[in-house]
């Protein structure tokens, strides 16, 4: 690498109990191959009432890598917040940031820049996520999770093309953007990059997706826990519309459109017969785009049971979610 060349990047970790990876993530940004001088690290811990604070200031009491870490405290507590005072205080022409349930491949940084500096219309790159968990339910979940089945066409989780896209994951943003379009929102407790690459978009910059830039996402290992996130997930991009209808993709809005149709097709069935047909064949249909789905994911029979099963429930309780954010935005207005 040409010392020379590469700018300052600021490494952004924000966190709130995780003590179960927030040693793996912040270890990811330690041994990055970019130069140590050429990088901080940021860490915004949310109040943790777990043993994440401890774990991590025993980690930095151990660094002796070269790499300044700088670590707060956020009484706010929230994830918009702490990116904010993370983004304000960064020393980085160019800040990236991922969440701890993830960690980031040792070329992660160097890669971003990589593509950055060969991109001038860009605002924001990142790369290809991949999506793991340890428990037999957690992997069928991140199956679930990176099939074009389970998140529409969210390539950031699947693709292996170098491309413009529509967003990415753990991106790496030129930190200039943040002032020409703003901050996070605060007032948003999800979904807060879905705001911000809209603003990023309307400002006329784009996203890139490189699938060099490599990191992983561990996944929620439950199913109470995976219903819950898509159910969050639904409710908040509907919130979230009061900042525009361009913040939300054609994917966030199928499933609302999917269980409102569930809902009017058992509401006609009542009285017309043909309804109930017309929902029976939906639902098998839905089945077997599961197994087919299922089929590019796994060989194994267990799995290919469980997740069509999965895939329903995900956009099911997405939906619902989508429903009740809906009733919350029009009852405030």
């Amino acid at each position: 690498m040409e010392y020379s060349k590469y700018p300052f990047v600021t490494a952004i970790i924000v966190f709130r109990n995780e003590e179960k990876y927030i040693e793996r993530c912040f270890k990811s940004f330690i041994e990055q191959s970019y130069f140590k001088d050429k990088y901080e690290i940021i860490l915004i811990d949310g109040e943790s009432d777990d043993n994440s604070n401890y774990i991590i200031e025993k980690l930095i009491e151990k660094n002796n890598s070269g790499v300044e870490i700088r670590y707060y405290k956020n009484p706010k507590r929230s994830l918009a917040s702490g990116w904010n005072m993370a983004i304000k205080s960064a020393k980085g022409e160019y800040v990236v940031r991922i969440d701890a349930h993830g960690y980031a491949d040792k070329d992660f940084i160097k890669n971003s820049v990589d593509t950055m500096l060969n991109m001038n219309d860009v605002a924001c790159v990142g790369g290809s996520l991949n999506t793991e968990c340890y428990t037999g339910m957690g992997k069928r979940i991140a199956m679930v999770l990176s099939s074009p089945f389970g998140v529409g066409n969210s390539k950031f989780r699947y693709s292996q093309k170098a491309e413009y896209v529509d967003t990415v994951a753990f991106g790496l943003y030129r930190k200039s953007i943040f002032d020409k379009v703003g901050y996070f929102d605060e007032n948003l407790k999800r979904n807060q990059d879905n705001d911000m690459h809209r603003r990023i978009k309307e400002a006329g910059y784009k996203f890139y997706l490189n699938p060099s830039i490599k990191s992983t996402y561990i996944s929620r290992d439950s199913v109470k826990g995976f219903l819950n996130q898509a159910w969050q997930n639904g409710k908040w991009n509907m919130k979230v519309l009061r900042n525009g209808f361009k913040t939300l993709n054609l994917r966030h809005i199928i499933p609302l459109m999917f269980v409102l149709n569930i809902i009017l097709l058992l509401m006609l069935g009542i009285k017309i017969k043909i309804m109930r047909y017309i929902l029976i064949f939906i639902i098998i249909l839905h089945f077997i785009l599961g197994i087919i789905f299922s089929i590019y994911k796994t060989n194994r029979l267990l799995d290919i049971v469980l997740m069509p099963i999965m895939f329903i429930s995900l956009h099911i309780s997405y939906g619902l979610g989508s429903i009740r954010g809906l009733f919350e935005l029009i009852r405030k207005k």
